[in-house]
């Protein structure tokens, strides 16, 4: 089924984020953020993808650059997760603009995912989607600070007891999980602990020896088709009131 690709901005602070509106040929079920993570970009193929099959299933997605990376201006290197979220909520914003009368859904890839989980406790989404993303940000930071060369982030570290994103998902019902089981940057253990303290509506994928990336083709397929059926499960909720 074709859908339209539109060029989009989104006003964040004094900065102009650069966007891709994948608006669906049908009268769309549900509004949809898509976060990306760290060191990636509209550019990626694999939220691409997803954005696409979101908008051919009706559902009108947003897609954009955080500030930093790929077309939107700023230093990816002074990402915190606090940025991240904040923009989360502008885009969140820009699309309830657009179409006020859509349920709003959050989707992230890794730390996209924290930053739509985050985002989520400002702005609750009807479901959020959370892909490889940790739920413990002190402990995935130290475990990438013994990385050689560690991460150039000077801001993080100071950030992150801002969040708690396990305080968060206590009270965040429609959380989608899907997690890599060979994950080699997020080990599957913090999806599984984020996933053990959401209320319900909840649910949780794993895939077998697949990675952080999801790199091959079948971990994608999967992941899309699971959250596909999680953002059709909340859109029909909405049109029956249950």
């Amino acid at each position: 089924m074709a859908h339209k690709i539109e060029s989009f901005e989104i006003a964040h602070d004094s900065l102009s984020l650069a966007a891709r509106l994948h608006r669906p040929s049908k009268k769309p079920q549900i509004a949809v953020v898509v976060s990306h993570g760290l060191k990636s970009s509209m550019a990626s193929r694999k939220l691409t993808n997803l954005c696409r099959a979101c908008a051919d299933f009706g559902f009108l997605t947003l897609q954009f650059d955080h500030s930093g990376c790929g077309d939107s201006p700023g230093e990816e290197r002074l990402v915190t997760l606090t940025q991240r979220r904040d923009e989360v909520l502008s885009a969140a914003k820009a699309l309830s603009d657009l179409e006020p009368e859509l349920p709003l859904a959050y989707m992230g890839s890794s730390l996209g995912g924290a930053a739509v989980i985050a985002a989520s406790a400002i702005r609750p989404p009807v479901c959020t989607i959370a892909w490889s993303a940790p739920t413990d940000m002190k402990a995935l930071m130290e475990k990438i600070s013994k990385q050689d060369p560690p991460p150039d982030l000077p801001l993080m570290v100071e950030d992150i007891p801002k969040h708690d994103l396990k305080g968060i998902i206590k009270k965040l019902p429609g959380l989608l999980f899907i997690h890599g089981q060979l994950d080699e940057v997020v080990p599957v253990d913090q999806t599984e602990s984020g996933y053990e303290c959401a209320p319900d509506p909840r649910a949780f994928l794993i895939l077998t020896g697949a990675d952080h990336q999801l790199s091959k083709p079948e971990d994608q397929r999967q992941a899309t088709a699971h959250t596909l059926a999680w953002l059709e499960k909340f859109a029909n909720n909405r049109k029956t009131g249950s």
